[in-house]
């Protein structure tokens, strides 16, 4: 079996406070991703999946822990090591319009990675550039355009393009559809969905949008508060969630089908700061099969079968399972 593209092994970020303190963003996570492998990452806003995704490219160093890509240890390569790496890892970013310079036409924002990264001459870049537009559903005569002279879906389309532009063995999108209109949105989602199948790149999908992480994630990883609370394929995590927060959360879907009943779990109780986080599991004091035990001691992530990971106490005694 071959090594993955990605590993990352007890990965943790934390920050300064204003007025003292620490902020956990993200705690001790760790994970593969194989080439051609879809990861989706999901859970509640300010739960740490940005964090992670920028720790994993080295665009924010981690506090803690390491990340192994294509078998090297990039953890603490200085940044100018970091960049003949760029070539093999992009991003995609959840806002376009912040995410390309105004200045520059959509052709001269494809090209850039492309003069950066590769040995093309000027007329080789712009042939690519015009192959990659049209890839992405650009014709020609629009890359001469500005980005403020093209819609969100369109900008978001230079963007996707400069990230497969170097061929990476590694992608990471950040709520790429998220400001975009649903008609919009499928049509992005569809053309990412044909470009992993084309190019074998592994990504990492993070988002909140359930029918997105169903629709593209192979497998999906739950965080909240930081930790990541469950890991299982994306048919089991929808289908048989074990962790309660996973529960709650694939409570949320609305199925296509207007006649499957819904059984909406509804959460009360406050999320804990992310400042100095409380002892126990950071969901307890929002769980509706909590027990004291929850709130003194850290639930493991544990195996509950193949390939299916949970952090929860409950499980070992069957009470995991929230109420309908």
């Amino acid at each position: 079996m071959s090594a993955p593209v990605l590993r990352v092994e007890g990965l943790s970020k934390r920050f300064a406070a204003p007025g003292g303190g620490v902020i956990g963003a993200v705690n001790d996570v760790s994970f593969t991703l194989a080439a051609g492998e879809t990861l989706g990452l999901v859970g509640e806003s300010g739960s740490g999946k940005s964090t992670l995704g920028r720790c994993v490219l080295r665009l924010t160093a981690p506090s803690e822990g390491r990340v192994i890509f294509m078998g090297q240890d990039i953890t603490s390569v200085p940044e100018a090591r970091c960049r003949p790496l760029r070539a093999n890892m992009q991003m995609v970013f959840q806002d376009p319009w912040a995410a390309l310079n105004p200045r520059m036409t959509a052709r001269d924002l494809i090209e850039e990675p492309l003069m950066l990264h590769t040995r093309l001459s000027r007329a080789e870049r712009r042939d690519e550039a015009t192959r990659l537009g049209l890839r992405v559903r650009l014709p020609s005569a629009m890359l001469d355009r500005y980005p403020s002279e093209l819609s969100g879906g369109q900008q978001q389309r230079v963007c996707i393009a400069r990230a497969i532009a170097t061929k990476p063995a590694l992608i990471v999108l950040d709520e790429p559809t998220s400001s975009l209109d649903l008609s919009v949105r499928a049509g992005i989602l569809d053309l990412l969905a044909e470009l992993k199948e084309e190019t074998g790149a592994a990504m990492l999908f993070i988002t909140h949008d359930l029918g997105t992480l169903r629709l593209m994630a192979d497998r999906v990883m739950v965080m909240y508060l930081g930790r990541v609370v469950e890991q299982a394929t994306a048919a089991e995590v929808f289908e048989r969630p074990a962790h309660p927060y996973t529960q709650a959360l694939m409570s949320a879907h609305l199925p296509a089908d207007p006649a499957v009943p819904l059984a909406r779990h509804v959460l009360r109780g406050e999320i804990p700061s992310p400042i100095n986080l409380p002892p126990g599991c950071g969901f307890a004091s929002r769980c509706p099969v909590a027990i004291p035990a929850c709130r003194e001691r850290l639930p493991p992530l544990e195996e509950l079968a193949p390939g299916h990971r949970a952090a929860c106490l409950r499980v070992a005694d069957g009470g995991n399972r929230i109420p309908s």
